[in-house]
């Protein structure tokens, strides 16, 4: 007997194995399995001037998505830079108990990504030339997350809501919305469920009053006039998301007037 090698039991089993049957995503009317249609957004639920300590703020339900963003500043750089702009740094964390699978404490690449989509998307929005030598600083804390690009696109809604809470000033509000494609359809906002099963998405960050996009990000391979499509529909559904952040906002100046 060899003492120096761990021997195996004299009997083996075969391992269990589950099989999982391809989940149905779309029944025969092409409804979803929470009951909305292919152009449907979830109920959306935001509430500004929530931390106290920080200068704007922002919680925002996306369905089971959950995101709170703080906004500090504008202050001054500990490096000022001769460019005669401010900063806009903006960060995303993952809660450890967010996702399916624990996050760590760190901040992993995907985070880094989309800190870095964040500040894209919010740059062309905000005035920085108003404020040379300052920084601004964006904190984005997913607590739940249901659907990536979903919630990238909530954290972006969040952040600018947030943004003019602080009384930063804005050319206009920034908007953003997502899709995933799903058995040659577009599915607008979709769940965590629904991205399991998607051959790509898109998230488009947009300005309604200025008619302007600010940020596209596409994953996954898709034809150009599928494409073409999403990208009116993420127009569409960002103006219907505009029209609640302003009620938010304007919510907000009528409770700091009492």
């Amino acid at each position: 007997m060899d003492r120096k090698r761990v021997n195996g039991p004299e009997l083996s089993v075969v391992p269990v194995e589950e099989h999982t049957e391809e989940k149905q995503i779309l029944d025969s009317k092409e409804r979803r399995l929470d009951g909305r249609g292919i152009d449907d957004i979830r109920p959306i639920f935001m509430k500004s001037g929530l931390i106290s300590q920080a200068n704007g703020s922002t919680y925002m339900e996306f369905g089971n998505a959950k995101v709170v963003c703080a906004v500090y500043g504008p202050r001054q750089m500990k490096k000022p830079s001769f460019t005669g702009k401010g900063v806009l740094n903006c960060e995303i964390k993952f809660a450890t108990f967010s996702c399916k699978k624990r996050r760590a404490f760190q901040r992993d690449a995907q985070e880094k990504e989309f800190s870095q989509i964040l500040v894209q998307a919010l740059t062309p929005a905000v005035r920085l030339d108003l404020l040379p030598k300052s920084s601004i600083d964006v904190y984005v804390n997913v607590l739940e997350n249901d659907g990536t690009s979903s919630t990238l696109a909530a954290a972006i809604s969040a952040a600018s809501v947030a943004l003019a809470d602080a009384g930063i000033e804005m050319y206009d509000q920034v908007a953003a919305s997502s899709i995933a494609y799903v058995q040659n359809k577009i599915l607008m906002d979709p769940s965590a469920l629904e991205e399991e099963s998607e051959d790509g998405s898109l998230v488009v960050s947009y300005m309604p009053s200025l008619n302007e996009i600010t940020h596209i990000l596409q994953n996954g391979n898709t034809e150009s006039a599928i494409a073409n499509k999403a990208v009116e529909q993420c127009i569409d559904a960002c103006s219907k998301i505009y029209s609640v952040m302003s009620t938010v906002l304007l919510q907000s100046l009528d409770t700091s007037d009492k």
